[in-house]
């Protein structure tokens, strides 16, 4: 049988409640802060040109609808690359927040005699919260 001395009872308990301080000392996340990771994790996803994890973003409503290859289909069609993102700020009311994004893109055979157009906008996005989680929800 083993025993166990009490310096290391001690040591044991000491690291125990150090780890039970720490935690309560962690700031929770507030809901503005998921809403701003979020639409910064779904915008580094569009920029590297993850599409299937951009579509992992979008609301359970839309994807009951549309599939992945149909989204990354939509925006692998259309004459627009998206250069950059900046997130501005949200607007949020229990589970609906408007997220405003500052976005870079170029425009590809937009006009005729130019062959492309670079500019920034800003972008107003809806975002939804499901089950604690929250998604954006486009436009339709």
């Amino acid at each position: 049988m083993k025993y166990f001395s009490m310096t290391k009872c001690l040591n044991v308990g000491a690291v125990l409640c150090a780890a039970i301080f720490l935690s309560a000392c962690a700031a929770p996340v507030s809901k503005d802060s998921q809403v701003e990771q979020r639409v910064n994790e779904r915008w580094e996803k569009l920029l590297s040109g993850d599409l299937a994890g951009a579509y992992e973003y979008l609301s359970p409503g839309y994807r009951s609808s549309v599939s992945s290859l149909q989204y990354q289909r939509s925006i692998l069609l259309k004459q627009i690359k998206w250069t950059s993102a900046k997130y501005v700020e949200r607007n949020c009311e229990d589970v609906n927040c408007t997220a405003t994004v500052e976005v870079g893109f170029t425009i590809y055979g937009g006009v005729p005699g130019i062959k492309s157009f670079s500019s920034t906008r800003p972008v107003e996005e809806t975002w939804l919260l499901v089950d604690g989680i929250w998604y954006f929800v486009p436009k339709q």
